[in-house]
């Protein structure tokens, strides 16, 4: 077998596993979107069938009627403030890490490292007392200040590596210019960062719009409480309402779909640029 064949059936095999790994992957979000769009009385028929003899919206009416659009804004509000808070402060700390030298930085790495390690679940209690004794329990400020202080580790992590990738030459000849340090940054660091910051904002979006215990622990009222929430209270005492809850998922899962499909150039340039250095 010559070269050339060789090359198509190695294509031949890539193309092969990557559309069953993609359809392995997929498999469960499709089902759930046809189970969302069958009638309450298919759900359960046997055999089960992929594709609904009849399409039905009565799940997602359900939904509308039980306010999901409420859970929905609360769930938007607290993810774009904290994703806003961790870029801010995340950025300049990133800055300062990969551009400074100080006394005890390798140790502050460590540290933001360590950290990024400790499961949330250890931490409950201690923030629940604290929250508390801050009269901060059951409002979307909270929430925020919570998420910000666990994604924050890892957006340094990720920015400080992204902003050694930058030639120090552009931000000295823009000091030359006469920018000042904070306005280097802005003008200059962060336009160039972009990718960077879109990787680090969708990490830090995919833990807020899906997160459940922090949520769960710290608020009880519905006013403040977001989409996991929701979408956990239709497993019910005594059976689960398999209609709704599939489609509160599809609700929950399309808009980081969409994000991601818009950003996805982004995110895997921010995801492999700090991994080259100069």
């Amino acid at each position: 077998m010559n070269y050339q064949g060789r090359i198509l059936i190695r294509r031949g095999v890539d193309v092969v596993v990557t559309v069953a790994i993609a359809i392995i992957c997929l498999f469960p979000i499709l089902w759930g979107l046809s189970t969302s769009l069958k009638p309450t009385r298919d759900i359960m028929a046997y055999p089960p069938k992929l594709i609904p003899e009849t399409i039905s919206f009565e799940h997602y009416r359900t939904l509308w009627d039980q306010n999901i659009l409420h859970y929905v804004m609360n769930s938007a509000l607290v993810s774009v403030f904290t994703i806003v808070a961790c870029l801010l402060i995340g950025s300049l700390a990133a800055y300062a890490l990969a551009r400074f030298r100080f006394k005890g930085k390798g140790f502050v790495m460590v540290v933001i490292v360590a950290v990024m390690s400790v499961p949330i679940s250890s931490l409950l209690v201690p923030t629940f007392s604290f929250m508390a004794n801050v009269q901060l329990l059951n409002t979307r400020l909270g929430l925020v200040l919570l998420y910000t202080a666990y994604e924050l580790p890892m957006a340094v992590w990720l920015l400080s590596a992204f902003f050694q990738t930058i030639p120090v030459e552009l931000e000295r000849a823009a000091m030359i210019d006469g920018y000042s340090r904070l306005q280097t940054i802005r003008r200059v660091v962060l336009p160039l960062s972009r990718t960077g910051l879109v990787a680090a904002g969708l990490f830090v979006l995919t833990f807020t719009w899906n997160d459940f215990v922090v949520a769960l622990v710290m608020t009880t009222n519905d006013s403040v409480r977001t989409l996991p929430i929701a979408i956990y209270n239709f497993l019910g005492y005594y059976g689960r309402e398999w209609g709704p809850l599939t489609a509160g998922a599809m609700v929950s899962i399309i808009p980081l779909i969409v994000i991601f499909v818009l950003f996805q150039r982004y995110f895997l340039s921010g995801m492999t640029g700090g991994s080259v250095k100069g």
